[in-house]
């Protein structure tokens, strides 16, 4: 029997739009709390009451640790989502309700039997440059995808075809659960802009349908957002402008934001949390959990190097450094270590994921036995931001006298360059991923899989294929967990492929000013449309 599942337009008197906690000082939740900030949280909370009055301008800022740029993510996945939802939409957004909503989708069907999902988009809008939004728009912006190597994004699908001006329908050769996961959410770009100004340009520069528009891009020193008074919604926007600042050092993030320079900090490190929290603030959480897990990736690809030995990277993971004490140490308040990959509120979660326990004496027994009874020399990688990590790492294998000299690179290259082991056959990755719980398998099929990103990192066994391919073609939510799991507790303990090192709960912190209503969190975003500002 045919499995067919219809969604049609629902008249939204607010837009949608995305990004969830970003490493640009953090997404707004439903609430927002802080010195003096009473009326703020009381504000947010009658605004589902309907008594609140919505303010119209201002200038909202916040502060971005990582280099912004790259602003075409089909080319490189990079953190467009983080700063470039004032300005581009995809076809629909999943709220905090666990619902999907149309943005510039009219409606859309999804054909299990056929492996089929059919996008009907709706007619009469433009991008910022007047180019008109059609069918074309999202095939390109799909195809580019696969042109350019990031297809395992939304799945590789086999055929993706326009059916008329304003219908698309996106073919896979197997059923999967993600096919609206997969498609619905993704940026659409202007084909006609490619074609004219070429993939440099549109790296360097933003063409949306949004409510924003890109007005200034400097590198390193700030991106802002100018109110788009040709938005084709009829809704009343927010504030006038949205100013991305570059601010690398978290010190520096936390001045500003105790001088009311900036609206949020998304902190990093318990001597910020500690701050913030004597100057009276409170941070909150998003409504929809999401956590950063940081970890560590042995590159396992040298068969001559110790890291390939299943059994050293076992001895080391399994019972070779403290990780709970490093996640107080790096965590603080907000800290803890899991084994899991993601967070204990993913619906695969299960406690038998947690088989670590600090024991030196058995992992020196363990080395020993995998023929490294006096340790190795090795290198850890890792980028400014997982410095601290990394040097904590560092001191934690010299216990088992392994000697890693720490190694620093540029946060871009991290992932593509290293995690991909392009730029090594040998090492320790420090890195990190924003796992949301809003869907769960999108940093596994992005990332962590023989075909994703970190796909070059690991000699993959075929279980360990097997069990992705298990996960990828789930008929039901409970097959999927339970694959999840397997797979999980397959990478983790048995290739020890990863190490789960600490994870951070997301605590965003917000000016007193700030408003934002219930329904501004989307599965990974805010929406620009429900953010207000107070005069201040």
């Amino acid at each position: 029997m045919k499995k067919m599942k219809k969604v049609t337009s629902i008249f939204l008197t607010l837009g949608v739009c995305a990004s969830l906690l970003s490493a640009c000082g953090g997404a707004p939740s439903s609430s927002a709390s802080g010195a003096g900030s009473t009326a703020a949280s009381t504000a947010s909370t009658s605004q589902t009451e309907g008594e609140t009055t919505r303010t119209k301008g201002g200038d909202f800022v916040r502060g971005c640790a990582q280099v912004i740029g790259e602003f075409f993510s089909p080319y490189k996945q990079g953190n467009l989502r983080e700063y470039g939802w004032p300005c581009f939409e995809p076809c629909a957004w999943f709220k905090g309700d666990q619902k999907w909503y149309p943005v510039l989708a009219e409606s859309w069907e999804v054909d299990n039997d056929n492996y089929t999902l059919t996008v009907k988009l709706k007619e009469g809008i433009t991008f910022h440059n007047g180019d008109p939004l059609d069918a074309q728009d999202l095939v390109f912006t799909l195809q580019s995808r696969l042109d350019m190597g990031t297809g395992s994004v939304i799945g590789n699908p086999v055929k993706i075809e326009a059916l008329d001006d304003y219908t698309v329908r996106v073919t896979w050769d197997y059923f999967s659960l993600n096919y609206e996961t997969w498609i619905l959410g993704e940026f659409i770009y202007s084909k006609e802009t490619f074609d004219e100004k070429g993939l440099d340009w549109m790296l360097n520069n933003m063409v949306g349908t949004g409510p924003y528009v890109m007005e200034e891009y400097i590198p390193d020193v700030h991106l802002k957002f100018t109110r788009n008074e040709n938005y084709w919604q009829d809704i009343e926007p927010g504030p006038d402008t949205m100013t991305w600042l570059y601010m690398p050092d978290q010190t520096t993030q936390l001045a500003a934001f105790m001088n009311g320079e900036i609206d949020s900090i998304l902190p990093m490190g318990t001597s910020i949390v500690e701050q913030l929290e004597a100057a009276g603030y409170t941070g909150t959480e998003a409504e929809m959990p999401a956590e950063s897990q940081n970890f560590a990736v042995p590159i396992s690809i040298n068969p001559d190097d110790p890291l390939s030995n299943a059994d050293v990277r076992k001895a080391i993971f399994e019972h070779g450094v403290d990780w709970d004490t490093m996640a107080t140490l790096l965590g603080g308040t907000a800290g803890y270590h899991t084994d899991c990959i993601g967070l204990p509120a993913m619906t695969y979660y299960n406690e038998d994921l947690e088989q670590s326990s600090y024991d030196l004496e058995k992992a020196k027994e363990m080395l020993a036995e995998a023929g490294y009874p006096n340790g190795f020399d090795t290198t850890i990688i890792a980028a400014a931001s997982t410095a601290q990590f990394a040097t904590t790492l560092q001191a934690e294998l010299l216990k088992l006298g392994i000697n890693a000299e720490v190694e620093t690179v540029d946060q871009t290259l991290i992932q593509g360059e290293y995690l991909s082991a392009k730029a090594t056959d040998s090492g320790i990755v420090c890195a990190g991923l924003l796992f949301p719980s809003s869907n769960q398998t999108d940093r596994f099929a992005k990332h962590i899989n023989y075909n994703g990103s970190y796909g070059g990192s690991t000699n993959w066994s075929d279980e360990c294929k097997a069990l992705w391919d298990k996960i990828a073609t789930a008929k039901t939510m409970d097959e999927q967990n339970q694959f999840l799991h397997d797979y999980v507790n397959y990478y983790v303990h048995e290739g020890c492929y990863m190490w789960p090192a600490y994870n951070s709960k997301s605590l965003t912190y917000y000016q007193p000013w700030c408003h934002f209503s219930d329904m501004a969190m989307t599965g990974s975003g805010t929406d620009p449309l429900e953010i207000w500002l107070d005069e201040h």
